[in-house]
């Protein structure tokens, strides 16, 4: 049955075409995941569905009667103050209260929540405890369809797990979400709707199958298309011909002939096969290879909360060139206070830099996660004058490559999305060309096509890399080592799987709560710690391995650029021991 039908859809934002003839459905037990890159329309579509917005063109129509559930990206201002259990009661009416109340303390169990933090108020819970108690909020309502917008931003891996579990449940209503989380879209969704060139390409599969189905249909359209313009090429060679001809030789057959082939050429035109250009992000460093064994250090370190309580201590960990590292822990256990204080001492003078020192050499390309940087109501093009070393020429070349065209550089950076926020960042990362970059969720904001995009420009040679994520695929793609934050001590472990098994469990009713108490270096014992020699040593012995075994190949099933990559990489860690 369905619940949705949006018809023929045409949508402009000011200048910018969105939608033009979109068409989808959304039917009883649907299980949608809505992706595409950022600013195509994904929460301007939602907003049309809810009756928010109004099309220009096209109709949406909804089953009569049918029941909605919102689910909102960000908190309410409202709801700030109010405790938890009384937040997804007062969706209910009245007279439900007095019957019903016992179902929200049972959904609030069902997503994780100890009866110790129902009377908290949200303003205390973290980012994605936040999101749950706004899916509870809508879910309560009992619904027939749910509309998600990135339930999962800001969820540490214990909230994500109550959220899939959730989701999965049977008896969940019919769902369209938007997410830019993968391992999220394949675990619950068994449909994916690709919004595109201003139309929607649905696939009855899940996110990482439909890709490859839309990898599929685009190499198809490339070939198609190929064709078309190989025979248009001949058509207006053989027209170019006869005009000349019927003009050399006044004959008014050729003039008709070339008359009759250049109608052909409109019309082929016109019906030529469509080829999407995609999402346009791209990064790509030119990494400076620093002449050094290290980056940063930290030496018997505490990491200190803003108002200046003790959350960790870190022993001795050294931070070399070509490292990606994954910073992990739970949600307050302090990432972001330490990326806060590296950033500190960053700015602070060599000379006065103590337990944590930084290489006079390093340039460092930091991503806030709150991108608080955009804050400032100046436009586009002037923000990136000031917070870019690039002359002006580079810089509107790289706003238009990025995807800002002329007409919208003037738009004040404030009122941009997340997304856009995002593009822009980065895009001064490719003018600047850093040598070393700080990323605190840099994936929160950024669409899967360029999440995708990202991982791959990170993982290139010899780039530097400290991030922080809830995304596990993300991380195992991208990191090298792994730092956590483990029973009030940073340390490095040489397998992330303990992390994410620890993730898994019951969620403890105070995580969010960053730890107070003074903690010393000896407290914690984690398995798989290793000392940086035996890091080194471990790799060094890797690398050998995949060297011998590709050079044991015959030479034209050899690797040659891998090969150089494995070599140099030998040489830098060679000289560091």
């Amino acid at each position: 049955m369905s619940l949705i039908s949006v018809i023929d859809l045409s949508y402009q934002a000011g200048s910018k075409p969105l939608f033009d003839g979109l068409s989808l459905s959304i039917n009883s037990g649907d299980r949608i995941g809505l992706v595409g890159h950022n600013g195509c329309g994904k929460s301007t579509l939602l907003r049309l569905i809810q009756g928010e917005l109004s099309p220009d063109a096209g109709r949406i129509n909804r089953q009569r009667g049918v029941k909605v559930g919102i689910v909102e990206q960000f908190l309410p201002e409202s709801l700030e103050q109010v405790p938890v259990q009384d937040a997804v009661l007062n969706q209910l009416t009245e007279d439900q209260r007095l019957t019903e109340s016992y179902r929200v303390d049972a959904l609030l169990a069902q997503l994780g929540f100890e009866p110790a933090l129902l009377q908290r108020p949200l303003a205390a819970l973290s980012g994605g405890q936040k999101n749950l108690v706004l899916f509870a909020r809508a879910v309560i309502q009992e619904p027939e369809l749910l509309l998600l917008d990135e339930p999962g931003n800001h969820m540490d891996s214990k909230a994500m797990y109550f959220l899939k579990r959730y989701l999965s449940l049977p008896e969940v209503p019919a769902f369209l979400m938007i997410s830019h989380d993968r391992d999220l879209l394949d675990s619950v969704c068994k449909q994916t709707i690709w919004l595109r060139d201003e139309r929607a390409y649905d696939f009855s599969v899940a996110y990482s199958d439909s890709r490859i189905a839309l990898q599929d249909l685009d190499e198809a359209a490339q070939k198609t298309r190929d064709a078309e313009e190989k025979e248009l090429d001949k058509l207006r060679v053989s027209a170019k011909r006869f005009a000349l001809w019927g003009k050399i030789h006044d004959n008014e057959k050729f003039a008709r002939k070339a008359k009759s082939i250049e109608k052909r050429i409109d019309k082929l035109e016109d019906d030529v096969t469509f080829v999407s250009q995609g999402s346009g992000l791209s990064l790509t460093i030119d990494p400076d290879f620093l002449k050094t064994k290290q980056v940063f250090v930290f030496e018997q370190e505490t990491i200190h909360s803003p108002d200046d309580r003790p959350l960790f201590s870190i022993a001795d960990l050294n931070f070399r060139p070509g490292d990606r590292i994954a910073l992990l822990g739970i949600n307050g256990s302090g990432k972001s206070s330490c990326i806060e204080a590296l950033m500190r001492t960053y700015r602070t003078e060599i000379g006065e830099q103590t337990r944590t020192r930084f290489n006079p050499n390093v340039k460092i390309g930091y991503f806030d996660q709150e991108l608080a940087q955009f804050n400032e109501p100046i436009g586009i093009a002037d923000w990136v004058r000031q917070n870019s070393t690039a002359g002006e020429e580079s810089i509107k070349r790289a706003l238009i490559q990025w995807g800002f065209p002329y007409l919208e550089q003037n738009r004040q950076v404030n009122v941009l999305s997340g997304g856009e926020k995002a593009r822009i960042l980065l895009m001064t990362f490719q003018l600047d060309q850093p040598n070393f970059l700080i990323m605190d969720e840099p994936t929160n904001h950024i669409d899967l096509q360029g999440k995708e995009t990202l991982e791959e420009d990170l993982k290139q040679h010899g780039l530097s890399l400290l991030f922080t994520s809830h995304d596990q695929r993300f991380i195992e793609n991208v990191a090298t080592r792994y730092w956590w934050i483990h029973n009030g001590v940073l340390v490095e472990v040489h397998d992330p799987s303990g992390y994410f098994q620890s993730m898994n469990s019951l969620p403890d009713p105070d995580s969010s709560v960053e730890q107070t108490r003074t903690v010393t270096s000896t407290e914690a014992t984690v398995p798989n710690v290793e000392s940086d020699e035996e890091r080194l040593l471990s790799r060094i012995v890797e690398l050998e391995d995949l060297l011998k075994q590709d050079q044991d190949r015959k030479p034209k099933f050899q690797k040659p650029k891998k090969q150089e990559e494995w070599r140099l990489e030998l040489a830098m860690l060679n000289d560091s021991m």
